[in-house]
């Protein structure tokens, strides 16, 4: 049986109102908290990847300047990225730029640990002598030490928690767009050229 108001108009149930009002705002904190952690993990993570190229600057700096110019300016991009994050609210443009920056640093870094960068200098350090296009350290990749893992890991981590705050429509594109480039760098690898 349906209850009327004095002007003969069907009554709200204040209480269903109610109940269904606090469930939606129940479940919209939720949802918001979820994502503030996952920003805030971004925001950490962006700060540790700088941090680790500003540790890193000096070291190369006095291998190869151009070296040096390179860490510092990544640091300084994952920084203003941290920065950017902390502002709300947190886009997808920014989102992207931050996977594809982060990607390409990890690019870099990869290459430079196989098969090397073509017009850098030797690694005195290493002991050995370099040829373009080829390993830095004859046999194995240059040298990976603790530093190294400790920012690869929060780089790639950096990655999907980025690809994780995109709106579905854009993080499908962005996970296609990461499985080519996958791919590809080992079909390169398979075959020798990396």
């Amino acid at each position: 049986m349906s209850t009327s108001d004095a002007s003969g108009r069907p009554a709200l149930d204040t209480e269903a109102v109610v109940t269904f009002s606090s469930e939606l705002t129940e479940r919209a904190h939720l949802a918001s908290r979820h994502r503030r952690l996952a920003v805030d993990a971004a925001i950490a993570l962006a700060v540790a990847a700088a941090l680790a190229q500003a540790v890193s600057a000096p070291e190369h700096w006095r291998w190869w300047p151009a070296s040096g110019v390179f860490f510092v300016v990544i640091g300084v991009a994952q920084a203003a990225l941290a920065v950017a994050l902390f502002r709300k609210p947190v886009r997808d443009p920014l989102l992207a730029v931050g996977v594809w920056g982060t990607v390409a640093v990890i690019g870099v870094y990869v290459v430079s640990r196989t098969t090397g960068i073509p017009f850098a200098p030797p690694v005195l350090a290493h002991g050995a002598r370099w040829v373009p296009g080829r390993s830095i350290v004859p046999g194995v990749g240059k040298y990976v030490g603790a530093l190294d893992i400790f920012t690869l890991a929060t780089e790639i981590v950096l990655v999907l928690v980025l690809t994780g705050l995109m709106t579905r429509v854009l993080r499908q594109r962005m996970v296609t767009h990461l499985m080519w480039i996958g791919l590809v760098m080992w079909a390169l690898a398979g075959l020798s050229v990396l």
